[in-house]
């Protein structure tokens, strides 16, 4: 997850040295079309584990190709529904985190362009800033529940993103990034992935030119104002504009957006079982919140010890683990993790502490890549709503609660409309 944690003017020196190296009589290129998404669009994933770092053993990331800029420059990124900018590391980075990475330099692109939060540009006249100068800085703080917490400085570029190609199709668009001046050790560091793509909601974002997928719906035609994941055992798939039924066991069930202005993507939850004994009935109220960027089931501080005990198992004789379901109920549906789900290699719980000022936050769960190998999400950017379906290819998981029994089946592939 990630919070806007300051906005204010700073000093910044410009990457005169990528300048130099460019071309001078290189034209300025086009920004891209205002309504870039015109059929769904597939971006393929590759799962991945952190870099060297001893504290995630277990945990993986799903990492996806974009293209920024004109002539292209590659990065591989992490698209995140936690979060509400697109952050990449800045050429002129010399953190630790930006040296290990692929950054992004702004000189090198065609079509970029130096801007504050109101979206003037930094130096009137030029297209890039020259020399030291005063600019809007924006720092952000990521809580990861796999690798930690830490701070990124960044400065606004505008610029065109493109992702997907070939047969999956292919989307551009105009938006403002975060250039990362300077990225904290944690959790950046041991992130797989150059630089992360937020699909939070609006208000995550620094303001609306900012957001990805907001964004990339401004004046689009013929898609859905959805995006879906799948997850699978080594790949996984970001679905733009529609979701291909061949991925889902039985159709979508929907739930509305808890807390829409909070920015994320959440849904009440109405107890949490493990087997028949509820671990929390949600008195006080509980929140699910679909975070792609996490591999962990992450768990309020205050919540993990019970549910630590509770999620006991052991190793089972033909291989694998046996132990309790552990079953988030939605109403007119369950979450249902077997033991295989949510346990590693030695059958521990693989759990990852939220660390949540309460009461302002209370009964918060994170579903990440625990749940999200199991079910495809959906996300209605209009509507706001959620949905869910058990994937096609999963094992079948029964709950303990009668009549919510979640039922594997075929599908035609056709896309959802």
């Amino acid at each position: 997850a990630a919070g806007l944690a300051a906005l204010a003017p700073c000093l910044v020196g410009a990457d005169l040295g990528a300048a130099l190296r460019k071309s001078a009589a290189q034209a300025p290129a086009a920004l891209p079309a205002d309504a870039p998404l015109s059929s769904a669009v597939v971006i393929p994933l590759r799962r991945v584990g952190p870099r060297n770092h001893q504290g995630a053993a277990g945990a993986s990331f799903y990492v996806g190709t974009v293209s920024v800029g004109h002539p292209p420059q590659e990065l591989q990124v992490l698209f995140d529904t936690s979060s509400g900018h697109v952050l990449l590391p800045h050429r002129a980075c010399k953190s630790a985190a930006c040296l290990e990475h692929r950054r992004y330099s702004p000189w090198e692109s065609s079509t970029a362009m130096d801007m504050n939060s109101n979206g003037s540009q930094v130096q009137q006249g030029h297209r890039l800033a020259r020399g030291v100068v005063r600019r809007d800085a924006v720092t952000i703080g990521y809580t990861q529940s796999d690798l930690g917490e830490g701070d990124a400085q960044s400065v606004l570029v505008r610029d065109s993103l493109c992702v997907g190609s070939g047969a999956g199709g292919q989307a551009c668009v105009d938006l403002a990034l975060l250039a990362a001046l300077s990225l904290q050790d944690v959790p950046f560091r041991a992130m797989p992935n150059d630089g992360i793509i937020g699909l939070g909601l609006e208000s995550l974002a620094t303001g609306p030119i900012c957001s990805f997928f907001g964004r990339l719906l401004e004046g689009s035609r013929n898609v859905l104002p959805q995006f879906g994941f799948a997850f699978g055992a080594e790949s996984g798939e970001l679905h733009l504009g529609a979701h291909d039924t061949a991925r889902l066991a039985s159709p979508l069930q929907w739930f509305p957006v808890d807390h829409p202005e909070d920015g994320y993507w959440q849904v009440a939850v109405r107890a949490v079982r493990v087997g028949n004994f509820t671990v929390d009935d949600c008195r006080r109220g509980c929140h699910g919140i679909v975070d792609t960027g996490v591999s962990r089931l992450g768990v309020q501080t205050s919540h993990l010890p019970r549910l630590q005990v509770a999620l006991t198992s052991a190793l089972s004789r033909h291989g694998g683990c046996h132990g309790p379901v552990l079953t988030f109920d939605l109403g007119d549906m369950v979450l249902a993790l077997g033991p295989q789900d949510y346990t590693d290699s030695k059958c521990a719980p693989q759990l990852g502490p939220l660390s949540l000022e309460e009461p302002r936050f209370t009964g918060v769960y994170t579903f990440g890549e625990t749940v999200l190998r199991r079910y495809y999400a959906a996300f209605d950017w209009e509507k706001r709503k959620l949905g869910f379906a058990p994937l096609a290819r999963a094992s079948t998981i029964v709950s303990d609660s009668p009549g919510k029994a979640l039922l594997r089946g075929g599908a035609s592939n056709l896309f959802v409309v």
